[in-house]
C-alpha cells in the first residue's frame, strides 16, 4: 500500500497503550496495512471497533514506533 504524498501522516493515527502503542486506520484500508506489516514481518493485534468505521492494530511495548 502506498498512501499519498500529500499529508501522508493524516492518514494513520497512532496512540499510546498501556500494552505497547495502537495504530488506527479506515476499516477500508486495514486489509492493505495488515498486508504491509505482514510482508515487513512486523507483528500486530487487529481489532474490529464496534460501532466505528476503524480498525485498530496493537503492537507490543517491544516494538520500535520508527519501524
Amino acid at each position: 500500500m502506498t498512501l499519498p504524498k500529500k499529508e501522508e501522516k493524516g492518514y494513520l493515527e497512532i496512540q499510546d497503550s498501556k500494552k505497547g502503542f495502537v495504530i488506527a486506520a479506515k476499516k477500508e484500508d486495514a486489509d492493505a496495512l495488515a498486508a504491509l506489516f505482514l510482508q515487513y514481518g512486523i507483528s500486530c493485534e487487529r481489532n474490529q471497533t464496534e460501532g466505528k468505521n476503524e480498525v485498530t492494530f496493537q503492537f507490543p511495548e517491544s516494538m520500535e514506533r520508527a519501524r
